[in-house]
């Protein structure tokens, strides 16, 4: 008898085991931006984890006198920190209305990415990796405290790693950009990614604290929200550590944008009252 219940036993596990996803994609459909399938899937080798980056939304506009200010304090910081701060420039409210016949820098989900992070309480302020710290009463903060919060968004390892390739086709003036997300921990609760376009050097109005500067350089505008503003959710069966994203999306290249100062920005973040980024990544359109 003792050998029929262990005979039950091995078949039980046999099929259990048969049951359970370790490798095969699940595939996830075409997105409105690709011609090829998204997929998920398990890789059962760990990931060694990435530097963690910090993504810094920042509100501003054209018309806003101490935008300036907070431009030198994102110089600043990315000086300080090769390689680890992505901004991103979300020309939106009041100030951000156009000088007469100059760039227009606003997109229509300016106003949707303000209000989903709670809104800005005055410009220039914006949000660190969608963090809401303790000693402040909501995500968009001054640009004037975010020296002070920085230095711990870059602390530590990221609980996803999010990597970025790209093929230029110059004959259809089309970029292809794979995201590969990797989960380092076992998530449980949703978890979207949103990817921006974004451009530096634009060359244009901005005014200042003497007067309108008619040759400013303005850096990393949000020029398109590829996904929705408030991203894609991350599907699957279950959201272990290992899991892989594959999103693939291909983006028509306006050609009022200059490629050499065009790139791609995805990260990973919660939906709900946690809205934290986990990570960021950012790659350039130009071959």
């Amino acid at each position: 008898m003792s050998n029929h219940r262990f005979l039950f036993a091995a078949v039980w596990m046999a099929l259990a085991t048969a049951c359970m996803e370790v490798g095969p994609a699940v595939n996830l459909g075409t997105n409105n931006n690709s011609s090829r399938s998204d997929t998920t899937y398990i890789d059962a080798t760990a990931d060694v984890p990435q530097q963690r980056i910090a993504l810094l939304e920042e509100f501003t506009g054209v018309r806003c006198v101490n935008c300036p200010r907070a431009h030198t304090t994102i110089l600043n910081l990315q000086t300080a920190n090769p390689g680890r701060i992505v901004p991103v420039g979300i020309h939106t409210g009041l100030f951000a209305s156009p000088y007469t016949g100059r760039s227009d820098f606003r997109i229509a989900e300016g106003p949707s990415l303000e209000n989903l992070l709670g809104g800005a309480q005055g410009y220039p302020s914006g949000a660190i990796n969608r963090t809401k710290f303790a000693a402040e009463n909501q995500i968009v903060i001054s640009d004037q405290k975010w020296s002070n919060y920085i230095g711990n968004e870059l602390q530590g390892s990221p609980e996803v790693n999010v990597s970025l390739s790209k093929q230029l086709n110059l004959a259809n003036g089309k970029a292809n950009v794979q995201v590969k997300i990797k989960l380092n921990q076992a998530q449980s609760e949703a978890i979207h990614l949103t990817v921006y376009v974004v451009e530096d050097n634009i060359v244009d109005f901005q005014l200042t604290p003497t007067g309108i500067d008619s040759s400013y350089a303005h850096k990393h505008v949000l020029r398109q929200c590829i996904t929705p503003y408030n991203g894609v959710n991350l599907v699957a069966p279950s959201l272990p550590a290992n899991r892989v994203f594959e999103y693939n999306y291909e983006i028509t290249l306006n050609e009022a944008w200059n490629r050499a100062n065009t790139s791609v920005v995805a990260f990973v973040h919660r939906i709900g009252t946690d809205k934290r980024v986990l990570q960021a990544a950012v790659t350039s359109i130009s071959l």
